[in-house]
Formats: structure tokens, C-alpha cells, sequence
């Protein structure tokens, strides 16, 4: 099986792991401050209409429902048929309207300069061919418009002996406090054997993010390493401290 399937089935079977994960952040106090964090960062030139927005790799349809919610024209895609049924079940259950499809973020069925602003929340790490992938983000997004790329370098420990022992360590200590790993996924075989074999593992990011949107044309990038002390709860924090995610933004 090549690695683009090996990836899709993955994800295929966390679909409902992830969904349960969202509707929990649905209920409480990151839904306003998510919305907060794009919306201040969406293009400044978009001022008197309703932003037309893509979220890339929606899953469960988080941003979907919440920047919907607040009337903007949303389309959610995902590769896995089962992330984006989660989806269109959320934004049912949350009464909001959103254009959610299956799709290959690589290869997307948009015209031209269709999108004022462009979304991503931990997905840039698992593509297959990332480059390829911003730019035909690139493609789509209009004159002015902005690109929001939420991740973290997940698993550039496994590539660095003195970043590994220091890993161990954390996951020892998140172990005897919580009974559980740091990287927790279903299959964890699976996750851990992709991990190894992901284009992105080995990147230092956000340098490689900024480097390919200027090279593919941005007029603007920067990056923000603070965003996860908005939008995680204590526990969350710590877990997630030894990786830091980021915020690495692009305006074409």
C-alpha cells in the first residue's frame, strides 16, 4: 500500500475519536477564542462583506461550525470520507450550514483566486507532499488574502538523540500523572509507524512553512509561538509543551 492510502486509512479510523474531541471543545470557552484567533488574523482588505473561508483537512468540522456560525461563507474538505460525515453531523447538531467535501488537499476542484481566507488545523504534519500542497493553497486564495496554518513539530525528536531522551522523559512524566501517552491515537501501531515516514517529521518548523510561502509568492509571512497558551486548557499544555504549536500565517 502506498503511503498516501496508508494515511487516508488511518485517519479513516480516527474519525470518531476526533469528533468526540471537537464536541468537547464545542462546549466550552475555545469555541470564542478560536473564532477570536482567525478572525483577527483574517485579511484586513475584507471589510465590508462576509469572508468566503476554506478550511483544509476539517475533520470533525470545528472551524467550520464556528466561523459559520457568525455568517461566513465556509467550505470544509477533508480527505476521509468518514472526518467529513463527522462533520456534516456536528454542524447539524450545532444548526449551522456549511459546504463540507471529500477531497484531496493536493488536487483541489476550485478555480483560480476563490477563497479570501485559508484555514488548517494540524494536518500540514500528515500530507504526503506538503510543498505541492501549499502551492496549490496558493492557487486558490485571492489577491490580498491570508493563509492560517495551526500545527507543531510532532516528531522531530525521532530525528534528534539529545531531543528523544529529553521526550522520553516528558512521556514518563505525563505517564505517572495521567495513565497515558503523549501521542495517543487508536491505532497506535499504525500512528507511530507513520510518524516515522511522514515528509514533515524531520522539518524544522515553522522556518520550512515561512521559506515555502515565500517562495511560492507571499508577500507577507510570520509566525506566532505562543498561540497554544490561548487555545489549550491546563492539561493540554502540558502535554502538548515539549512539541509548541504554532501559528504560521502567509498573505498573498
Amino acid at each position: 500500500m502506498i503511503l498516501e492510502d496508508r494515511i487516508k486509512n488511518y485517519w479513516e479510523g480516527e474519525a470518531q475519536t476526533y469528533s468526540e474531541g471537537i464536541q468537547e471543545e464545542l462546549k466550552n470557552d475555545l469555541r470564542r477564542i478560536w473564532k477570536k484567533i482567525i478572525l483577527e488574523n483574517a485579511p484586513a482588505a475584507v471589510t465590508n462583506r462576509k469572508l468566503k473561508i476554506l478550511d483544509i483537512g476539517t475533520g470533525p468540522g470545528f472551524f467550520p461550525i464556528i466561523l459559520g456560525e457568525e455568517g461566513h461563507d465556509v467550505t470544509g474538505i477533508d480527505l476521509t470520507e468518514n472526518m467529513v460525515a463527522c462533520a456534516a453531523k456536528n454542524a447539524e447538531s450545532e444548526n449551522v450550514k456549511a459546504t463540507l467535501l471529500t477531497m484531496d488537499c493536493h488536487d483541489m476542484a476550485f478555480a483560480d483566486e476563490s477563497f479570501d481566507l485559508l484555514i488548517c488545523r494540524n494536518l500540514t504534519w500528515t500530507l504526503d507532499d506538503p510543498e505541492k500542497a501549499y502551492q496549490e493553497w496558493y492557487r486558490v486564495l485571492r489577491p490580498g488574502g491570508r493563509m492560517l496554518i495551526f500545527d507543531a513539530c510532532w516528531y522531530l525528536h525521532l530525528y534528534d538523540e539529545e531531543r528523544n531522551l529529553a521526550y522520553q522523559k516528558k512521556e514518563e512524566e505525563i505517564h505517572q500523572k495521567y495513565g497515558r501517552r503523549i501521542h495517543e491515537h487508536k491505532d497506535q501501531a499504525e500512528g507511530d509507524a507513520l510518524s516515522k515516514n511522514l515528509f514533515m517529521s524531520d522539518k524544522v518548523r515553522p522556518q520550512w512553512d515561512l521559506n515555502i510561502m515565500l517562495q511560492f509568492g507571499m508577500t507577507r509571512v510570520f509566525a506566532d509561538m505562543g498561540v497554544s497558551r490561548l487555545t489549550m486548557e491546563e492539561r493540554d499544555l502540558e502535554l502538548w509543551d515539549f512539541h509548541r504549536p504554532f501559528m504560521v500565517a502567509g498573505e498573498k
